[in-house]
Formats: structure tokens, sequence, C-alpha cells
């Protein structure tokens, strides 16, 4: 996580949220993706956004590491999620920043901006979404 992440959470559940959620992001930034799903709920919903191959709706683990996790290893090189921004309120933190990475098998680049949505419940994540520029993702595919 880069050190222009910025924290804006107003009581302690905000905080505590905030803090599951920037533990995730140095997670992902050091390749520890395994950590990251253990934090989520089993029942975890993740929704990635719709005009890409992979965008749908994914419930539970299994099937966030099967769709998108293992799909982001095997299509993308050095593929990384930088929020700069994050952003609490009670049970919700919304991260802004950029995907970046090298498709593989057109060899292209993209940095393309994202919002995510993490939704809680009793300090666990329940819920995600990312609103993503899909255009920059798609045209590094094709």
């Amino acid at each position: 996580m880069t050190a222009s992440v910025r924290m804006s959470p107003q009581d302690a559940r905000a905080l505590r949220n905030w803090e599951v959620v920037a533990q995730m992001y140095a997670d992902l930034s050091r390749g520890n993706g395994e950590a990251v799903l253990r934090t989520l709920s089993d029942k975890i919903e993740w929704v990635v956004t719709a005009g890409l191959p992979y965008g749908g709706t994914y419930r539970g683990r299994h099937a966030v590491l099967a769709n998108v996790f293992a799909r982001f290893d095997s299509e993308w090189e050095d593929f990384a999620v930088t929020p700069a921004e994050l952003f609490a309120v009670e049970d919700v933190v919304i991260a802004l920043g950029n995907y970046q990475g090298r498709r593989r098998e057109t060899g292209k680049a993209m940095t393309a901006r994202f919002a995510h949505v993490w939704r809680f419940e009793h300090g666990v994540p329940v819920a995600f979404e990312t609103i993503a520029d899909t255009r920059t993702m798609v045209a590094a595919m094709a």
C-alpha cells in the first residue's frame, strides 16, 4: 500500500474495518492472496464489473479464488492492486486506486482506475464490489 493512503474513519468500528481492508491490500501487495481469502466471510459475495470476461457475482471463498484470483494470476503478469485512498464509515470501506498489469496473451500493459466497496458484518468482509475502468482493461486483452 502506498504512503498516500488517507484514513477517514469516524468511530471505532469504522477504524477496525478500515484496518482490515488496509491489511488485505498489504497482503495482496506481498502476493499473499491466501491471507486475503482467509479474512473474507465464508459466504462472501464478490461482484466483478460487468464488461470484463470474468465479470459477475461469485459467492464463497472458493468461487472468488477460482474465478477472480486464479484468473488474474494466470492471465496477467505483475498484476497489482494499488489503493490510493481508503474511506470508512460504519460497516462500509471504500477504496480508490489503480489496477496495473501486463496481459500475458497480448503483452499489452494497462493501468486502470477502480473503486472498491467493502461491506462488513461483525468485523468480517461479507460483500465486495469493484467498479473498474473496463475499457482500459479490455483494450489490454485485445
